[in-house]
């Protein structure tokens, strides 16, 4: 019975390759590597944290929420300024529609003003109290644009600025510079530093031979 066994074992051990003997060493040291390495890395963290002043991590934690605080506050602040300048633009110029549509009644008044002055000039006879209070409604409404903010853009004799002024034609002219407000068909207004309507002008240009008047196309 025990030679039977001992030939048994014989054979198992006859059985087992050399390869696999290796690859079990192997496996074997892989795991003790990995096991130290993991243990270093352990130990090092162990160490490193042992290493760390609590005081100087809640100071640097402290810093850190102190400027995301800042940078937060800064924002809103921000934020707050701008509401505040556009709320601010838009109460300002929130009169704009309805001044456009005074200033023509105001163009109408003074077309009215100086049509009864020129019958006056003409001799015939004007109603002196229609006058009168023709134009004491155009010095009203004016003192009400006046109150509003409202002020007359004067282009005569000014230098042309498409900013303020609409030329409606070029005219040749020795006697003004080029560029230059020869005259002023119809006043306009602006609202602040806001134009609400430039004013019309003829603008002179340079004399030369053969020139005519050239209207100006507004785009």
């Amino acid at each position: 019975m025990s030679a039977k066994k001992n030939k048994k074992n014989v054979a198992i051990a006859d059985g087992i390759d050399d390869t696999d003997v290796q690859t079990g060493k192997d496996a074997a040291a892989a795991d003790a590597e990995s096991l130290e390495s993991n243990v270093d890395a352990d130990g090092a963290q162990s160490v490193e944290a042992e290493n760390i002043d609590p005081i100087e991590q809640l100071k640097a934690e402290v810093a850190e929420w102190k400027d995301k605080f800042l940078r937060s506050k800064a924002e809103q602040q921000n934020i707050a300024r701008r509401s505040s300048n556009e709320i601010a633009e838009a109460l300002r110029y929130s009169g704009t529609g309805l001044l456009k549509s005074v200033i023509e009644v105001m163009d109408d008044l003074d077309r009215t003003v100086e049509a009864v002055a020129g019958t006056a000039d003409d001799g015939a006879k004007a109603d002196n109290t229609l006058t009168d209070g023709v134009r004491l409604v155009r010095d009203k409404l004016q003192k009400i644009l006046t109150d509003n903010h409202v002020e007359v853009i004067d282009a005569t004799d000014a230098v042309f600025d498409p900013m303020m002024h609409e030329a409606l034609l070029q005219q040749p002219s020795a006697d003004h510079e080029p560029g230059q407000v020869i005259q002023q068909i119809q006043k306009g207004y602006k609202l602040h530093d806001r134009v609400l309507r430039p004013a019309k002008v003829i603008v002179s240009a340079a004399v030369e031979q053969g020139s005519e008047s050239v209207e100006v196309e507004n785009k």
